[in-house]
């Protein structure tokens, strides 16, 4: 064998155990950081630290879950808000021509003073605009038609202050009960249909009995009347509303 070849030998020999003994180290290497961290693994103080991770991970889940729940609070009472909002303003409309009303009955005669349908609709409609309300013209229309409902039972009795204090308890708890069956219209998750919240002999029975507690006595026919505007305000602003 030439010098040469035997030099080639000597090299490719050296190579060869190089790479064994290199791939013997790597594996033992490999073997010997699994153990250390399965070791290391095994102590209390890395179980500890496992189990806080997992106490972290639950808590933020819980977290999240939490705040939405508080969102869905906040929008729902901020639905809640809106639908008080529109009625009380309507509200204040009525007592507004409620005032007007009255004035113009002690001016005069009082014939044709409850007939002003357009003056009704002139103060609805300056209290929408002082409190930023929209509402539909039919929903106006129609609360219109409310409002002078309510004059003609108060004229009906007699213009006195006696029958307006005693008509303005009814009239105080027909808001109270709109505003009451307008939550239950607009829930997210309501459990009773809308024909069942809006039934007209529900109505009447929960309006019977507030008046068990009230110090005054009013006709059938005029709680059926209370009964159907509730019925008629609750329908009209949950279309506005895109609730109906």
């Amino acid at each position: 064998m030439s010098n040469s070849a035997k030099c080639n030998y000597r090299r490719l020999s050296l190579f060869a155990s190089l790479s064994v003994m290199f791939l013997c180290g790597s594996t033992f290497v490999s073997k010997f950081d699994t153990n250390v961290v399965k070791t290391y693994c095994e102590q209390p103080s890395c179980q500890k630290e496992e189990v806080f991770g997992r106490i972290l991970g639950q808590a933020g889940v819980q977290g999240v879950i939490s705040a939405r729940n508080e969102l869905i609070g906040f929008r729902r009472r901020s639905v809640y808000y809106q639908m008080d909002k529109l009625m009380d303003c309507l509200f204040r409309g009525f007592l507004d021509t409620l005032m007007w009303f009255t004035e113009e009955v002690y001016k005069s005669d009082g014939s044709g003073a409850s007939n002003d349908t357009a003056m009704i609709e002139k103060i609805i409609r300056k209290q929408m605009y002082t409190e930023g309300v929209t509402l539909s013209n039919r929903t106006v229309t129609n609360e219109v038609q409310r409002t002078k409902e309510r004059h003609d039972e108060i004229a009906a009795q007699g213009t006195t202050s006696e029958v307006v204090k005693r008509m303005m308890k009814l009239y105080e708890y027909e808001n109270n009960l709109s505003k009451e069956t307008m939550k239950k219209v607009s829930a997210p998750h309501r459990t009773e249909s809308i024909h069942d919240i809006l039934n007209a002999e529900k109505i009447k029975l929960k309006i019977k009995k507030k008046l068990e507690t009230m110090p005054y006595t009013y006709d059938d026919a005029i709680i059926d009347s209370v009964a159907a505007r509730i019925i008629g305000r609750v329908t009209d602003i949950s279309k506005d509303e895109n609730i109906m």
